[in-house]
C-alpha cells in the first residue's frame, strides 16, 4: 500500500494529507544547493579545529621548554647551595665541590661539579674531587644573555649568587626570563 493512499485512509485532515502528498523527496537543484553550503560550513570548522590543533601545539612546546629550564636552574642552585668549596670563575662558569646523589640511589656523595653558561647553552660538568671533569650534559639550552652568574657582595668572597637566564623559546616573541639564586652557606673555604 502506497503512503499517501494510507493517509487517505487514516483520520488525518485534508490539509495535512495535502502536505504529505506533495513531499515526494528532494530536487536535483536542492542538492546542488545545499552540498556547496554543507562543504563551507565543513570546511570552516575544520579551518577552526586546525587553528586550535597548531596553537595548542605551540603552548605545549613553551610550557615543556620552560619546565626543562626551570629543572635544570633548580638542579644548579640546589647543587651549588650545598657546596662545601665554591669557585666563582666568572659570570659565566662556577666551579665547586658539592654533595650529589648518585644515579643508582644511594647517600649523597662529594663531586666536582662546574657549570658553564657558554654559547648559548648551560652544560653541566662532573667529576672526582681532585680529578678530571667528565663530558658534559646540557641543562639548559637556548641561553641568550652572556653574563648569567652575580656575586654579592663582591667577587672574591661571594656569600649569594644571583642566577639570570634569558632562555629563547620556539613560537615565543620574547625569551622567558628565570631568575634565581643560592646561599653560599655550606662552604668552608673558598
Amino acid at each position: 500500500m502506497d503512503v499517501s493512499r494510507r493517509f487517505e485512509h487514516s483520520s488525518l485532515s485534508r490539509p495535512l494529507r495535502r502536505f504529505v502528498r506533495s513531499e515526494r523527496g528532494l530536487s536535483l537543484i536542492e542538492l546542488l544547493v545545499v552540498i556547496p553550503m554543507m562543504t563551507v560550513v565543513l570546511l570552516g570548522i575544520y579551518a577552526l579545529y586546525n587553528v586550535g590543533a597548531k596553537s595548542q601545539q605551540r603552548n605545549d612546546s613553551r610550557v615543556t621548554t620552560l619546565l626543562r629550564e626551570q629543572n635544570g636552574l633548580e638542579r644548579l642552585t640546589r647543587e651549588m647551595r650545598q657546596a662545601v668549596s665554591f669557585t666563582p670563575v666568572s659570570s659565566q662558569i662556577l666551579d665547586a665541590v658539592t654533595y650529589v646523589r648518585p644515579v643508582g640511589g644511594g647517600p649523597s656523595t662529594q663531586r666536582h661539579v662546574r657549570y658553564e653558561c657558554l654559547d648559548g647553552a648551560c652544560t653541566r660538568y662532573e667529576g672526582t674531587v681532585g680529578g678530571s671533569l667528565g663530558t658534559g650534559a646540557t641543562v639548559i639550552a637556548n641561553v641568550q644573555n652572556p653574563d648569567v652568574f652575580f656575586f654579592s657582595p663582591d667577587t672574591v668572597n661571594p656569600t649569594y649568587v644571583s642566577v639570570k637566564l634569558e632562555v629563547t623559546v620556539k613560537g615565543a616573541n620574547n625569551p622567558i626570563v628565570l631568575d634565581g639564586g643560592f646561599a653560599l652557606r655550606n662552604q668552608q673555604g673558598g
